[in-house]
């Protein structure tokens, strides 16, 4: 393996852990907790979590998916002859529709959880019962699509590790 290889590696996996480990940490562990520390914590952690969160989902996601379509390139033959004909190319681009499925999944919850927050900062004192359920709805949607987003983007790691061995 030449210095080339081992660098794109790098910059794959790196950003792709950073990608996968705060998507696992944000779905299963952030989110259930501030839905039991309830709406007054809650609400002040997602303010001042949400746009550098996404900053760092999109950006190491982007890493993520350019270093690994530039590595596909180098690795192997430039055709993608081995992406159709072999056991790693079938392993390869499984990871990546499900790596680019998480993603879209997480993009869907980060917007649910947007929208969460633009009514949290309109509601009213006290907030009327309906506010109150649209904002239950919303939060229990929006973890339950960043759930199953970083399932996905785990299900991506696990495919794509297994590909040399296949």
């Amino acid at each position: 393996m030449d210095a080339e290889i081992v660098m794109l590696r790098l910059f794959h996996i790196l950003p792709g852990i950073t990608w996968a480990g705060s998507a696992v940490f944000l779905a299963f562990i952030l989110q259930p907790a501030l839905k039991k520390a309830g709406p007054p914590h809650a609400g002040i952690v997602m303010t001042n979590m949400v746009k550098p969160m996404v900053i760092l989902f999109h950006s190491s996601a982007l890493l993520t998916v350019v270093f690994g379509i530039v590595m596909a390139f180098r690795v192997r033959d430039p055709l993608f002859d081995f992406l159709w004909s072999t056991n790693w190319g079938t392993m390869i681009w499984l990871g990546f529709l499900f790596s680019m499925a998480g993603w879209a999944v997480g993009t869907v919850a980060g917007l649910t959880n947007k929208k969460m927050a633009d009514i949290g900062a309109s509601l009213q004192e006290p907030p009327s019962p309906e506010q109150v359920a649209d904002m239950g709805t919303l939060r229990d949607r929006a973890i339950l699509l960043a759930q199953f987003g970083a399932t996905l983007v785990l299900a991506a790691v696990v495919v794509m590790a297994l590909a040399q061995h296949v």
